[in-house]
């Protein structure tokens, strides 16, 4: 087999780092990753991969060489904090990603899979105006939809739903909910749940996200594969599944919950989540009994 050369945008990332530790499994790829480190760490390079630290909005100067495949994750990826972070995400997300769609398009690259976000899909309203994350996010996906209607770009669109497992970041603005609970279980603290904990997610197992986006750009096509775990469970139900003591604390709650249509992927891809996140935490606590 030809050796395919890929690149991974948001490679040292939590969900990045997952997608090129599978790919570099294969020894017929080569695996660039390009990270700004905003929310990377070098902690999660993988063995055979190579880094280049940079922009994405410089990715035509960092990516001589034209990949087969470009998976693109190197995005501003939380919502709370992008309220007052918005120049971060407006440069990241918009003009970073513009320049990656460019050098898809200018590159002929064979494919182009873009990790996107179901706060898009909100069943409360129109989820994509919530905040400048879901903005941004929402907007790249009418970019790339319109790029392969008017340049033949080839490309294939995932939603990803709140990643969580090994290399997730527990600590400061940016972490995510199950590692910040990990991280407060362990320290004997209380959990703290935004109100009103009745918000609910689709915690997906980052393994299967990783999977589940590689076969994306193995035989995906189009919009709307959909990469999340069947049931969804309030940020109350999870913190209650840790026990102890949960504290009520006031902030942004985001969504009440998003729409997760997995049928597409299913059937156009054969994916199906693995870990359960229920299972996830009672292997936690089982492994840290006390407290």
């Amino acid at each position: 087999m030809a050796r395919k050369t890929i690149l991974v945008t948001g490679g040292a990332g939590h969900v990045g780092s997952h997608i090129i530790e599978m790919l570099v499994a294969d020894s017929n790829n080569r695996v660039i990753s390009v990270d700004n480190y905003f929310n990377g760490h070098e902690e999660n390079h993988v063995a055979g991969a190579e880094y280049r630290r940079g922009h994405t909005k410089d990715v035509e100067a960092l990516v001589p060489e034209t990949p087969d495949i470009v998976y693109h994750l190197g995005e501003y990826a939380r919502i709370t904090p992008s309220f007052e972070d918005v120049r971060q995400v407006y440069e990241m997300n918009m003009i970073g990603t513009f320049a990656v769609v460019e050098f898809c398009r200018f590159r002929k690259v064979r494919k182009l899979v873009y990790a996107a976000s179901s706060t898009k899909f909100a069943i409360e309203g129109d989820g994509r105006h919530q905040n400048p994350y879901s903005f941004t996010k929402a907007t790249n996906v009418d970019l790339i939809n319109d790029y392969g209607r008017w340049y033949k770009l080839p490309y294939a669109i995932c939603y990803f739903y709140n990643a969580f497992g090994p290399r997730e970041r527990g600590e400061g603005k940016y972490a995510t909910v199950i590692a910040k609970f990990e991280r407060q279980y362990l320290q004997g603290e209380p959990l703290t749940v935004v109100a009103p904990g009745t918000q609910k997610r689709a915690f997906t197992y980052v393994k299967d996200l990783a999977r589940g986006i590689i076969l994306a750009g193995q035989h995906g096509f189009g919009d709307g594969y959909a990469l999340g775990a069947p049931t969804s469970y309030s940020i109350l139900q999870i913190a209650e599944a840790f026990g102890g003591p949960i504290t009520i604390v006031d902030g942004y709650a985001g969504r009440e919950e998003s729409g997760n249509d997995p049928t597409k992927a299913r059937e156009e891809l054969g994916w199906e989540p693995t870990v359960g996140v229920m299972d996830y935490i009672r292997d936690f606590i089982r492994k840290y009994p006390g407290r």
